[in-house]
């Protein structure tokens, strides 16, 4: 393989002599053999991801905190990726890439970054469907991901040496705050083209957020991933289950449903707001009809799993109104992170390719939730309490 002087400098491009220099000095990468060379992964991660390959073959993953001003202070942090996955790495079996070494000198690519083990697997990007995979492995490898969900919950983050990697009470009392003052951060945000503010996310947004601030769920507390599903795990090459556990940027000590309602959406997300989806496809595959045939377990039989593996069955939790809270919580969450990629839209830094989609899905995300609230207080006024709606 040739220096990085011998090809055509991009936007993307590291420094690949100073790279290689650091690793070699760190000596953090075993065997390692300069020079390295580095190519970027895909486009738009919020945390730029690399191919780095050394002159003998050797192949790891470099993650920065991206170029240029960050808009949060709370965002990027490569050094919380690197800590939650050199605890993990001490798990023995755990799921996770081997964390070789962080970087906080930005001297050296212009960032910080750090390190880690490459694992060859395949991602399934369309992580609904799962349409690579035949009917049975599609059931082993839901089994899979739920399994290492509640493998991951089920450890204790103490033990891990992740004291303070994030509070351990009132998870979702603090996202009730957190996620209306971003949502009013971005609601000001001006259209370069109009000079008109983008406005609310919808006029229903604060009747949502105080419905979840009146009907707190129970406090628990796991590691949690925060954007768990198929498309940021690793699936084996040949088999149908999980080798690794991707794009820790979200992790925290947080609420378990957080990661457990999001990671099943599927089953209850689309079905439940069919026909507001544009997804009819991913519908017909996860109606109650079409399971089987498809190969989908059903969702009590992951939440069984999840609880054997746990200890506690979630559905429980409030008499089944926690797990109802967590998915409107889901749908508001989702409406704000929606948001803001329309205010980055209107204000030109990002593509606005697909910008319909998110003004779209922004407005259709807490009309969800409004109606899932109607549902489950007109289940509670008819006596038959607040079920968890599978």
């Amino acid at each position: 393989m040739g220096s990085t002087t011998t090809r055509a400098a991009t936007r993307h491009d590291l420094n690949d002599d100073a790279l290689g220099k650091w690793l070699e000095e760190a000596n953090v990468i075993p065997n390692l053999e300069l020079p390295v060379i580095s190519t970027k992964i895909g486009y738009g991660q919020s945390n730029p991801t690399y191919f780095v390959d050394d002159a003998s073959g050797q192949r790891f993953i470099l993650r920065k905190k991206p170029s240029g001003t960050i808009i949060s202070p709370v965002a990027h942090q490569v050094d919380r990726e690197y800590r939650v996955l050199k605890a993990l790495n001490a798990v023995s079996g755990f799921p996770v890439p081997k964390a070789y070494g962080l970087c906080m000198d930005t001297d050296v690519i212009g960032t910080a970054f750090y390190v880690m083990e490459f694992i060859k697997g395949r991602i399934m990007k369309d992580y609904v469907e799962l349409s690579e995979l035949s009917p049975q492995d599609r059931y082993k490898a839901w089994f899979s991901l739920i399994e290492t969900l509640g493998w991951l919950h089920s450890l204790d983050p103490d033990k891990l040496g992740l004291q303070g990697y994030g509070k351990k009470t009132d998870f979702y009392r603090r996202q009730c705050q957190t996620f209306p003052r971003i949502e009013a951060q971005q609601a000001v945000v001006k259209d370069i083209k109009t000079g008109e503010p983008l406005g609310r996310a919808h006029e229903r947004y604060d009747e949502v957020i105080d419905y979840v601030r009146g009907h707190l769920p129970r406090d628990r507390y796991a590691i949690i991933h925060g954007d768990f599903k198929f498309d940021n795990v690793i699936l084996h090459p040949t088999e149908p289950r999980v080798i690794a556990i991707l794009d820790w940027e979200l992790s925290t000590i947080g609420h378990p449903l957080v990661d457990l309602v999001f990671t099943t959406s599927p089953f209850w997300h689309l079905n439940a707001n069919a026909a507001a989806s544009d997804n009819a496809t991913a519908i017909a595959y996860h109606s109650a009809e079409s399971r089987r045939e498809y190969g989908l377990p059903d969702l009590n039989e992951l939440l069984d799993k999840y609880t054997s593996i746990v200890g506690y069955d979630v559905r429980k939790d409030g008499n089944g109104l926690d797990m109802e809270v967590a998915k409107i919580f889901n749908f508001v969450r989702g409406a704000t992170i929606s948001h803001g990629i329309q205010a980055r839209t209107v204000t030109g830094q990002a593509s606005s390719d697909e910008s319909h989609l998110y003004f779209k899905n922004t407005r259709r995300s807490v009309e969800a939730a409004v109606k899932l609230i109607e549902e489950v207080e007109s289940g509670r006024k008819g006596g038959s309490g607040a079920k968890a709606r599978l």
